[in-house]
């Protein structure tokens, strides 16, 4: 399972900064190394992230082609706030049902990297510049639940994650200015 975790991990890495440089190849490093993924974190009983990883390489398909077209194309964004709401109430009647009916450690946790991952996701293939602080807090929220499983290069993985994402923040932001900049 560790040759598994770091190839998961290194090509996830790859997908995040590919995807702060607005690069469409990105979304195939992101079905990989989700795939991989799925194996990884249903072995760590981690059922939640396991389907969460399954959902990420549904998504990466649908990325792949969204990114293909132009952003104006897309479709309007959700409401973040309500987006955010139905988050955290999908979060909690995840762990719920994880209570009742799994042995996972930790479904509180998982639920809200679950529900948020999805966000997440959507909000990537929408270019929604938002979807970077979303991650710095589910990597955050990932560094502590992979390290109580005991997956340490994930643990590592969601700490650089979580840098990664402020770097995209920022990126995204820098290339939104310059775009005001030159339409004055």
């Amino acid at each position: 399972m560790f040759a598994i975790e770091i190839l998961s991990a290194l090509l996830n890495v790859g997908f995040v900064l590919g995807l702060a440089f607005r690069v469409r190849w990105a979304w195939v490093l992101g079905f990989f190394g989700s795939t991989l993924a799925v194996i990884l974190l249903f072995d760590s009983k981690l059922y939640a992230e396991s389907i969460l990883n399954s959902s990420y390489a549904l998504l990466a398909i649908y990325g792949w082609f969204s990114w293909g077209r132009p952003a104006s194309a897309l479709g309007p964004i959700i409401s973040r706030p309500i987006a955010l709401v139905l988050m955290l109430g999908l979060a909690v009647g995840l762990a719920w049902l994880m209570i009742r009916h799994t042995d996972n450690p930790r479904p509180l946790a998982d639920a809200i990297m679950f529900s948020g991952g999805i966000l997440g996701t959507l909000w990537q293939v929408q270019r929604d510049r938002w979807n970077w602080p979303l991650w710095l807090v589910l990597n955050g929220i990932g560094i502590w639940l992979y390290a109580d499983r005991g997956l340490w290069v994930y643990a590592m993985y969601s700490g650089l994650m979580a840098g990664l994402a402020c770097w995209g923040w920022f990126r995204w932001g820098s290339e939104v200015n310059a775009a005001k900049a030159t339409s004055k």
